[in-house]
């Protein structure tokens, strides 16, 4: 496996201040007190890791049929019957059980959220929305809300909803456990224009002009004549036909990547991935611009933090936060990423795992049955045998 870089900096200044992603916490522990020194570095260990603490689920039926959910290490039999259908989430898995009830396992529990199966629900990282008849719910850190008003159209991030409630005439926003009317007037007859990234709405005003609600702010990112934007986490990409300029929004900061339209764009975390219109492959990650190759590779695709990319045959590679990783000269034929890992067939026919910036052989038995969720690997050894990675380790 390869590491390299190649980038120039944007925003120079800002990159300085508040672009910084590491924090360091200096605390002082007495030295005879246990139970306070213990409160003392988990403390220190939710503010300096929080995305430790989720993540770490994977759901399956085993041979006997019983849904069974994978957590932090532990596997639970969630339910004796065959379920109707699930989703993984960062923090819970989502469910209808063979009673067309709606359940989610959270916290080692299962638990009934509705009597009756919903017509959509969705397991993000950090939140589960679900929605039936007009009206939408939201489960969020262990707690069930109805969310106000009639809902027919709205879209979901990992940590925020945006909805047009018919009933009020307001849209509105649910983020971090709390609602609010978007601060803007939009075209009711047109609520289709809004789409959601992690943390952030992009959408079109009733004036024509493209906006951003980020951080409980409305950002207005300065163009009424824009084809198309796409949004990741704290970010928005879109094309400005006025100016002719491919340019990104990032952290309420407007940069102009391109001054023409590139082939082809996808949003993640943090990041925007592109082929300029010279062919040339960058991505833009928080604050810089890299140039991965001057030859726009034959497929790429952007998930969360992972942007993976190769041609059909050859180079099979791996971008992570701010790296570009060779993992394989062969590009496999089967593969499955998710968050920060990337699970994959080697030419050999052996199951391999990128992450935390390194390839690991997970088995020594061959097998092609696996599935990636999260950071959570499941995967087959014979009929009945179903084993897990997680945290380095084999379960």
């Amino acid at each position: 496996m390869i590491a390299c870089t190649n980038h120039q900096h944007l925003y120079r200044h800002k990159i300085n201040t508040c672009f910084a992603s590491t924090q360091i916490i200096h605390l002082v522990i007495p030295k005879h007190n246990y139970l306070l020194s213990l409160l003392f570095y988990l403390f220190a260990c939710l503010i300096v890791e929080p995305h430790l603490y989720g993540q770490n689920m994977s759901a399956y039926s085993d041979y006997r049929n019983y849904f069974m959910v994978f957590d932090n290490g532990i596997s639970y039999q969630a339910e004796y019957l065959p379920v109707k259908g699930f989703k993984v989430g960062g923090n819970g898995v989502a469910y209808i059980d063979n009673n067309d009830n709606f359940k989610v396992f959270y916290n080692g529990t299962s638990n009934i959220l509705l009597d009756i199966a919903p017509s959509d629900y969705r397991a993000t990282n950090d939140i589960i929305s679900f929605y039936n008849n007009q009206i939408l719910y939201v489960f969020d850190n262990g707690k069930s809300t109805r969310l106000p008003g009639w809902v027919n159209n709205y879209v979901v991030g990992d940590s925020i909803i945006g909805y047009y409630d018919e009933n009020s005439g307001y849209y509105k926003i649910y983020y971090n456990g709390e609602l609010t009317n978007l601060p803007d007037a939009i075209d009711v007859n047109n609520p289709t224009s809004f789409v959601a990234g992690d943390n952030i709405l992009a959408y079109i005003n009733i004036d024509g002009k493209l906006k951003a609600y980020y951080h409980n702010q409305v950002y207005d990112l300065g163009t009424n004549h824009v084809s198309s934007y796409k949004s990741g986490a704290s970010t928005v990409a879109f094309m400005d036909e006025y100016s002719q300029s491919f340019k990104v929004f990032y952290d309420g900061n407007i940069a102009t990547m391109e001054t023409l339209a590139p082939q082809s764009f996808q949003a993640g975390d943090n990041l925007i991935a592109y082929v300029d219109a010279n062919n040339n492959f960058k991505i833009f990650y928080r604050g810089n611009l890299f140039t991965i190759s001057t030859i726009a590779p034959q497929f790429y695709t952007v998930t969360d933090n992972m942007v993976v990319f190769g041609t059909d045959n050859v180079n099979f590679s791996v971008f992570h936060k701010g790296k570009t990783y060779l993992l394989e000269r062969n590009t496999p034929t089967n593969y499955q990423k998710d968050l920060n890992a990337v699970a994959y067939l080697d030419s050999y026919g052996y199951l391999k795992l990128f992450i935390n910036d390194e390839v690991k052989q997970v088995a020594t038995i061959k097998t092609t049955n696996y599935t990636l969720t999260k950071n959570v690997l499941m995967y087959n050894i014979g009929m009945n045998d179903i084993r897990f990675f997680w945290n380095g380790k084999q379960y």
